[in-house]
Parts: C-alpha cells; structure tokens; sequence
C-alpha cells in the first residue's frame, strides 16, 4: 500500500484472499448524512456484484441480503434462539454464516432435524469441536477457520494474508475428525468410509441444499491475481489503503481516549495485527453512559450483536466495534462519520455477549478489508499513522509507535 511503501508484487498480494462484495448503500463523505437513515432496498441493484475470492469470508453482500434470523425462522425455527450467536460469530471470525450453518448440518444434522436431544443441540459441530456446548462449538469451529485464512509472512514484504485456499481451510477441519453422514441424504457418499476429500464434497451438497447455490471453491492463484488486477483498474482503492483523513479514531471528536498496542482480532497470534483497544478508564460497574464508540468513517451500519456492530464503508473498507452495550442503530442503516453508535459495556456479561474475554469497560476496534482482517501497520487513523511491527499488545516504542507532522508517539491517551 501506499502508506507501507511495498513493492507492487506486494500490493498485489496483499489482496489476493478476497476481493469482496461491497455494501448496499455507503455513504462516501462524513457529512453526507444529517441523520441515520434505514436501508430497505434489497434489489440486485442496490448492492455490487463482484463476488469474494475466498467463500469462507463473510463478504458484505452477504452481511446486507443473508438474513440469518429470517432463514432460520423460515427453515429451522427451533434454531431460533440460536440466531444471535451465529451472526456474532461469523460477524466476528469474519466466516460465512452460511458456511457454518451447512458444517452444522453436515455433522449433526441440526437445522433439518427438529427432534435432537438437548446434548445433540449443544453439540452442533459433532467431532470438529472439543466444546460441549453451542456457543462454544460455534466460536472454537469459526476460530478454526479463520486461522486457516491468516498467516504470518516470512518476508518484510510478503502478502499479508495467507495464500491458504478455501478447500485447505475445510480440509483441516475434516481431517480433524469423522463427519456424520445426514440420516435424509441417503444417496450422499458417507464421510466415514471414504477421505477428507469426499467429506468437502458432501460439504458442497449439504451447501446446495440449504442455500440453493453451490459452494464456490476458492480460484487459482492465476485466477485471484487477475481478479485483483482487474479489481485494481475499477478501484484502485482496494490497493491505495485507507488515505490520510479517511478514518477516525473511534470516539466523538473533541475526546481523549487511551490507545493500547495492536493486536490480532483474537488477541492471539501475531497476524494480521488488526485491531485496537480503546478505553476513558472505569471497572465493571462504573458508569459508561457519557463515553461513546463513534463511527470510524460513514457507511452502512451492521448490528451482529448486542455486544458487537460493524460499519461497511466505500472502497472496501469496514471497521468492527466489540465490548459494546445500548448500540443506536439496526442492520441497514447509514450513519456518518463520528456518530456516536453504543456505549463501551460496563459489564462483562454485556461486553461478552456471546462469550469470549474482557478484563474491563473498552471498545475492541478492527480494520478489515474485503471482509479480511487486514495489518494496522502505515494505517493512518485521526491522520496519525500507525507503526506496528512487534508482537501483538507490544507497546515497545521501537516496535509500536503513532506518528503526525513529524513527531512520534507511543500507547497511550490520543485525540483527534
């Protein structure tokens, strides 16, 4: 990017996962709406048609047209209670919900078969997960995913995603253990008898099934260089990286809020450092009502959540907002830049909604692009440009730094 000063292979790899879908309404000014406003246009027109190289990615016209709680209620209600769960998940791995819904029922069976027993029901995943519970299984097999999906490089200017294709990332899970074969798809070769590889394939059918769509495996490495070449000619955003000015720090201008070290979106690993901790201070219990998460830059808003949202903006650009409570705005609406969107959580409960860590009131703010986690490092935010080049929650001033009109600055309290 051009805020790295990489190669122009480099650049080319550094979007080689996927080139996603955009959103259906963005906003491309901070300015260009007084008000937040609810999308309810669906049509073909209203949202891009370019598709994601990688199929496990939750791409952003899946995020606007795939509603999993309409799905649901239309083809497996007694999963209903269960909707939530799934859409933070994928929301926050980042993994198709459609995919894990279709891994789902290719183990357990568990949308098309109303009558399982509770233990069944908290095993949705059968033997691809060691967790004994819905929720549990749901994060561990999307968290397996998406560390298929990244990878650090060995070489300053490598990709910054892993070339790791779709089928390799399924492979390992089916390797992991012995699907189950479905008790209504009878004519489906069983997965117990026969190698991983027929397991992706009673994947694929399973996938067909459910969503009337085939599961696309992931191209060639020939065929995602020239779909980005291509993508570069119509976007050249997509390459250029967020510009100077374009996003915000999360919080109302005007405000001072304490920055810690980049991290990966789990807090695991070292790549892609994404993401970002940002608190005013206070334990459980304290009062969070006046501090507020702003939107990073303007576009269209998705509620995954009650703890945790997302805003889609132009050029392929989305930031995600976790450890939140009292969030403004439902999927569909579009909100400006620095509108103030949820409260930190002030609970854990609340800041972990679905499950997960948190040692305190705080926001958790990623940067993806594409619907990909993508490195913080020469990302400008607030027109400070970031340095992140040690080990995620480094704050060594060497290693992690934030620099603006020539002067450096480590972790700690930043404002607009």
């Amino acid at each position: 990017m051009k805020t790295r000063n990489l190669s122009t292979l480099s650049l080319l790899l550094c979007s080689l996962s996927v080139v996603a879908a955009t959103p259906a309404i963005l906003t491309t000014t901070a300015d260009a709406v007084a008000a937040p406003t609810v999308v309810h246009d669906r049509s073909a027109s209203a949202t891009a048609s370019r598709q994601p190289v990688n199929p496990l990615i939750y791409s952003y016209d899946e995020m606007f047209n795939f509603d999993i709680e309409a799905y649901l209620a239309s083809q497996a209600p007694h999963l209903l209670p269960y909707a939530e769960q799934i859409s933070h998940w994928a929301g926050y791995s980042s993994i198709s919900p459609r995919v894990l819904m279709a891994l789902m029922e290719q183990q357990s069976g568990v949308l098309r078969n109303a009558n399982l027993s509770a233990k069944q029901l908290a095993q949705p995943f059968g033997k691809l997960s060691a967790k004994r519970d819905f929720a549990g299984q749901l994060q561990d097999v999307a968290d397996q995913l998406a560390t298929r999906l990244y990878t650090e490089p060995t070489h300053p200017e490598a990709a910054e995603f892993a070339k790791q294709q779709a089928p390799s990332a399924l492979d390992f899970l089916f390797a992991s253990a012995t699907p189950k074969t479905l008790s209504d798809a009878p004519s489906l070769p069983d997965p117990q008898a026969l190698p991983q590889q027929a397991a992706a394939r009673h994947f694929n059918a399973i996938y067909q099934q459910l969503f009337a769509e085939e599961f696309s495996a992931a191209p060639s490495q020939i065929e995602q260089q020239q779909a980005v070449e291509q993508q570069a000619m119509v976007d050249p955003v997509i390459l250029a990286g967020p510009a100077n000015g374009f996003l915000q720090f999360p919080f109302p201008t005007g405000q001072s809020w304490h920055v810690g070290g980049a991290h990966t979106n789990t807090g695991s690993g070292n790549y892609p450092m994404s993401s970002l901790d940002l608190s005013q201070g206070g334990g459980w219990g304290s009062n969070q009502s006046s501090r507020w998460v702003a939107a990073s830059a303007a576009g269209s808003f998705k509620r995954h959540s009650s703890c945790f949202a997302e805003v889609v903006h132009s050029g392929g650009w989305s930031t995600t907002y976790y450890h939140l409570m009292n969030i403004q705005f439902s999927t569909g609406a579009t909100v400006s830049k620095n509108t103030k969107i949820a409260n930190p959580a002030n609970t854990q409960p609340q800041a972990l909604c679905n499950g997960g860590s948190s040692t305190g009131p705080h926001q958790h703010w990623s940067l993806k692009q594409n619907g990909s986690w993508t490195h913080l490092n020469g990302v400008y935010v607030s027109g400070w440009q970031i340095t992140a080049t040690g080990s995620s929650y480094d704050t060594n001033c060497s290693r992690y730094y934030l620099t603006k009109n020539g002067s450096r600055s480590c972790a700690g309290y930043f404002s607009h």
